[in-house]
């Protein structure tokens, strides 16, 4: 059995453990890591963080879902309104029953994706996304996510584990 959780990528000057948003998700930070601002968190169980936090930190918000390190979902949305959504190894997404309308037109995705990007701030790598956007597992879904963020432009590196908050 592979990892199933999320990354969540969004812009904000504190840690992201400790926007609202996040503690309402009730997720386990697993791993963090940092590009500037931005930042990438790895939690367990699934979780999505409370549609504020594109209010909380006016700023663009990706969050990738990964099932049983088989494939992962990706929902981004920004404040003016731009959003994208795709499946990662889309031919595995398939074989789980994902729906079409999920997996997306690569290359249509792949211009909205790198219009999000560019409106983050960002410069995304259009071949690079391209082949993110159409490769399957091999072996985990995980690196995918990393392949998608590269390509969009973030430069994350040198992660963080993190420990469980005592009870």
């Amino acid at each position: 059995m592979g990892f199933s959780g999320s990354f969540i990528v969004a812009r904000a000057g504190r840690p992201l453990t400790e926007l609202a948003a996040m503690r309402a998700s009730g997720c386990m930070p697993l791993w963090w890591a940092r590009d500037g601002e931005w930042q990438i968190l790895q939690a367990c169980p699934v979780a999505d963080p409370d549609p504020s936090i594109i209010d909380e930190t006016r700023a663009p918000v990706l969050v990738a879902h990964v099932v049983d390190s088989d494939f992962v979902t990706v929902q981004a949305a920004s404040p003016d309104g731009l959003s994208w959504q795709c499946a990662l190894s889309p031919e595995m997404a398939r074989d789980y029953g994902l729906p079409g309308e999920w997996i997306g037109d690569s290359a249509e995705v792949g211009e909205r994706a790198a219009a999000w990007a560019r409106g983050a701030g960002l410069r995304p790598d259009p071949v690079a996304l391209g082949a993110a956007l159409v490769a399957e597992c091999d072996p985990l879904a995980e690196d995918l996510v990393f392949a998608l963020v590269h390509a969009l432009g973030f430069r994350f590196l040198d992660g963080v584990g993190l420990e469980p908050a005592e009870a």
